[in-house]
């Protein structure tokens, strides 16, 4: 098999951008990637037809874009060593190339960059705050701080396996969970800090639900490690000082902070 990443991407089949996803993730991903949706029976043949794609129905009974994704790699990740996911209304940048390059070295179980934020008509909103201290990733949740989201990463797929895949019983924050969990692994991972992938902030999205998103923070942050105050601090002042540039930017263009996850 020629293709060394393997991507899913759950959709519903409803969302038009879905074609600017596939088409962002072929055109750069080229030979190196297989690119696999996950879709309600009914939409499959219709989505493989239009967009030339594999297209394979979501478990019965299962709902939710977590059992979706894991369906997904369950069923094909032992066949490839690296593994991504991206959404129906996200998309892939120019630089994600520098991601996957990296990471076909096979130096690192991780690599990951920066999202860039649009609305709904392509216009963009702001960049991610984020930075190299992957380690960092518990004590900033801890502090209010989403460092990375999925858009702009790829993992080797065995730590996928280790760490039992995303937790269903998460609607929202599964992701959240998982990277959490893969900081506190002994891996070797690199940052790039470029814009990698575009992140489509829209309403009725699930990540709009801030009431269970709170909630289902709080349960997450019940189950990984405690850290003290102090680690707290210092993990969030060093992050503070990272962006410096981009807070700055922001409030000179935009007169605001303008980031809807930190």
């Amino acid at each position: 098999m020629n293709n060394k990443i393997l991507v899913i991407t759950a959709t519903l089949g409803d969302r038009d951008t879905l074609k600017r996803t596939i088409e962002s993730v072929a055109s750069i991903g080229k030979d190196d990637v297989k690119h696999i949706v996950i879709a309600p029976q009914n939409k499959c043949e219709s989505i493989s037809n239009m967009y030339n794609i594999t297209c394979i129905p979501e478990l019965e009974g299962k709902k939710g874009i977590y059992a979706a994704i894991n369906h997904g790699f369950q069923n094909y990740a032992t066949d490839y060593k690296y593994i991504t996911f991206i959404n129906d209304d996200d998309f892939w940048l120019p630089e994600y190339r520098v991601l996957i390059d990296t990471i076909l070295q096979d130096k690192y179980d991780l690599v990951y960059g920066k999202t860039k934020y649009f609305d709904e008509k392509g216009k963009v909103i702001t960049e991610q705050s984020c930075s190299g201290r992957f380690k960092d990733f518990v004590p900033l949740l801890r502090a209010g701080v989403v460092m990375l989201t999925q858009q702009a990463t790829i993992i080797k797929s065995e730590w996928y396996f280790r760490l039992n895949g995303f937790d269903e019983s998460y609607k929202l924050v599964a992701d959240s969970k998982f990277w959490a969990l893969l900081s506190l692994g002994n891996i070797k991972y690199k940052y790039f800090n470029k814009c990698c992938a575009g992140y489509t902030i829209q309403e009725g999205q699930l990540s709009s639900d801030r009431i269970t998103q709170n909630i289902e923070n709080q349960r997450m942050l019940n189950e990984l490690p405690q850290k003290s105050i102090f680690i707290i601090f210092v993990a969030k002042v060093m992050f503070r000082l990272y962006n410096l540039n981009l807070y700055l930017k922001r409030l000179l263009f935009k007169r605001k902070l303008d980031n809807p996850f930190c």
